[in-house]
C-alpha cells in the first residue's frame, strides 16, 4: 500500500533498480576478481618502454580497451537511473540531489513496492544563509592554499617575503570563497530550475545577474577578490619562483 503523500512505485521500476544494481555488482566484481581492471589500470599508467613496444598492432591494447568499455557499460544502467531521478529532484545542490537519488535506488530495490518515497516539496529549494559556514570555508581556503605550497616540494625560498606573498594570496582566495558562500543562498529560482535539467548540475553561478540582492553584490566582491588573487599569484609567483631558481 502506498502511504498518503508518497510517490507510487511500480513493480517494473522496482525490478529495473534491482537489475541495475546487479549488473554493477556482478560486472564490476568480475573485472576486479579476474584481475582485468587492475591490469588495464597498470597498462594505462605504466606504458611499455620504447624497446618493449611491439612494432605492429598491440593485442593487449584491444583487451584493455574492451575492459574499459565493459566497466563503463556495467556502470551505465545505475548511473543513468540515478541521473534521471536526480534531474526531477528539487534539491538546491547537485550533490544532495544525486545522493538522494542513489539512496532512492537502493531503498526501492530492497523494500520493493512497500518503499516510502515522499513527493518532492518546493520548500526544500531554500538554501540557508549561514555566515559561520561561509567564514569557516574561507578560513580553510586561506590556510590550506599557502600551507600546500609552503610545506610542499615547490621550489620556493622559505623567507619572509615569500611567506607574506603566500599569505596574501591565501587571504584573497579565502575572501572569494567567503563571498561565493554568502551569495549562493540568493540564487534566482529561474537559474535553479535550469540546473535541474542538466546532467552535471552546477551549485553556483559566477554571473551577478543570476542572484537576487544582496547576492549580486556578494558576487561583485567575489570577482574583485578573485582577480586580485590571480594578479597577486602571477606577479608574486614570478618573483618567488624566479629567485628560487637562481
Amino acid at each position: 500500500m502506498t502511504s498518503p503523500g508518497a510517490e507510487p512505485i511500480s513493480r517494473g521500476r522496482v525490478w529495473w533498480y534491482r537489475v541495475a544494481i546487479a549488473v554493477l555488482l556482478l560486472g564490476e566484481g568480475y573485472l576486479v576478481l579476474s584481475g582485468r581492471l587492475a591490469a588495464s589500470f597498470r597498462h594505462t599508467t605504466e606504458p611499455l618502454p620504447p624497446a618493449a613496444a611491439p612494432s605492429g598492432p598491440n593485442p593487449e591494447f584491444f583487451l584493455h580497451f574492451a575492459t574499459n568499455a565493459l566497466w563503463i557499460a556495467f556502470l551505465a544502467p545505475l548511473a543513468v537511473t540515478v541521473w534521471r531521478i536526480a534531474t526531477r529532484d528539487r534539491a538546491a545542490s547537485a550533490g544532495a540531489a544525486y545522493w538522494q537519488a542513489l539512496k532512492t535506488v537502493f531503498v526501492v530495490a530492497w523494500q520493493g513496492e512497500r518503499a516510502y518515497l515522499p513527493e518532492p516539496d518546493a520548500a526544500d529549494e531554500v538554501i540557508e544563509d549561514d555566515p559561520l559556514r561561509a567564514l569557516l570555508a574561507g578560513l580553510a581556503t586561506a590556510i590550506i592554499i599557502p600551507a600546500f605550497f609552503w610545506f610542499g616540494p615547490a621550489p620556493l625560498q622559505h623567507d619572509v617575503p615569500t611567506g607574506a606573498w603566500l599569505a596574501a594570496v591565501g587571504c584573497l582566495m579565502g575572501a572569494s570563497v567567503y563571498c561565493m558562500q554568502r551569495a549562493r543562498p540568493h540564487l534566482k529560482e529561474s537559474w535553479l530550475a535550469r540546473q535541474r535539467r542538466r546532467f552535471f548540475r552546477r551549485w553556483y553561478s559566477t554571473t551577478p545577474n543570476d542572484y537576487n540582492p544582496p547576492g549580486n553584490r556578494w558576487m561583485i566582491a567575489y570577482w574583485i577578490a578573485s582577480v586580485a588573487a590571480v594578479i597577486s599569484w602571477v606577479a608574486g609567483g614570478a618573483l618567488a619562483f624566479g629567485f628560487a631558481a637562481r
